[in-house]
């Protein structure tokens, strides 16, 4: 019997080829990653309606579920989940397009009053010393633009939720033939569409938490607003919900058009209230009710939330900014299917 001089030439062949194929799979998917970011950038006016569609199903979804929990039968209880859906929805695009015709309206009228403000600021800072006009710290013009930008967005949002409105009607119509497939095992082979019941739970479970501290924070501020007179409060207390699905964040950028409008219509001090109002109101919601009723059951990395809210309001537009939780999550989970990269999801993301 010989003895053993060395080891398989085979055996080293097949991990040089593997040790090979790995930078080279890795660039392959790279490349895909990117053709597929192209795609959606290219096909954002179809894919955001849809996706915002997509986002109210998972929203409705639980009610319909209660419902038939309190003894209606399936019929009755998609029927009045469906109609909730159209009449909330429908109040939503209204509100959208004529908050942005009396913006449009109005817009001249603020420019004014914005003028008129900052050279009485700057006078009043010149009297006790400090020579800067407020003018060339924060320019009437910028502010102008930043509700002209607004403007946009409404209507942007506003035709992007009508579509979807239709969108979540449907997929509501037919969602016990979709559950029926997914429960007989239809698209197992795909990572996506096996992780769909997982993302459909940690949705629900981010979105019923998120409702409710939406639901007091657009609460406080609409009274804060309607007490220091604020136009449009009904708007910006809308806007002020669906921007804080996105923590920290979405309330700041929520507080900016009525800033503008408080200092506009009611001077310094008003503007001042708004913003100490909403910094407490983020604070209070972020930092005591978010960890009092999620109990950590769904967190993500803050440094994510802020990365991915930026990055698909880039690559999708505004309504981006409604749908980078439910894409960060989706993300997650898909990471998690794969041994490869489950090291990458407890990065972004922990239970």
């Amino acid at each position: 019997m010989e003895p053993a001089t060395g080891s398989d030439p085979g055996v080293g062949a097949n991990q040089a080829r593997r040790a090979t194929t790995k930078p080279f799979e890795m660039v392959l998917g790279a490349a895909a990653i990117g053709v597929v970011l192209f795609a959606i950038g290219w096909a954002a006016p179809v894919l955001a309606p849809l996706g915002l569609g997509l986002f109210l199903t998972a929203v409705a979804a639980p009610l319909f579920g209660w419902l038939e929990s309190r003894g209606l039968s399936p019929s009755l209880a998609l029927v009045v989940t469906i109609g909730l859906v159209l009449t909330i929805g429908g109040l939503m695009v209204v509100l959208a397009f004529g908050s942005a015709r009396s913006l449009t309206d109005s817009l001249a009228a603020y420019a004014a009053d914005l003028d008129a403000r900052s050279a009485d600021l700057s006078e009043r800072l010149r009297s006790i010393g400090v020579p800067t006009p407020i003018s060339q710290l924060i320019p009437p013009d910028a502010m102008v633009a930043a509700l002209r930008s607004v403007i946009g967005i409404l209507g942007q949002v506003g035709g992007s939720l009508a579509f979807a409105i239709v969108i979540a009607s449907l997929l509501l119509l037919d969602g016990q033939r979709l559950t029926r497939l997914q429960a007989s095992g239809a698209g197992r082979w795909n990572p996506v569409t096996r992780e769909v019941p997982a993302l459909a739970r940690a949705a629900v479970t981010y979105f019923i938490v998120r409702i409710r501290i939406n639901a007091v924070t657009a609460l406080g501020l609409l009274a804060l607003m309607l007490i220091l007179g604020v136009d449009d409060a009904l708007l910006w207390a809308a806007g002020a919900f669906f921007l804080s699905f996105v923590p920290y964040l979405g309330l700041t950028l929520a507080l900016i058009p009525p800033t503008i409008l408080a200092f506009a219509e009611s001077g310094p001090g008003a503007a001042i209230v708004m913003v100490a109002g909403g910094i407490v109101l983020n604070v209070v919601a972020e930092n005591v009710l978010e960890p009092t009723l999620t109990g950590r059951a769904l967190s993500l990395a803050t440094w994510l939330v802020f990365a991915m809210f930026f990055f698909w309001v880039w690559l999708i537009g505004p309504v981006g900014a409604l749908l980078s939780m439910p894409i960060t999550v989706l993300v997650v989970l898909v990471l998690r299917d794969r041994e490869q990269t489950r090291w990458l999801a407890d990065l972004l993301a922990h239970d």
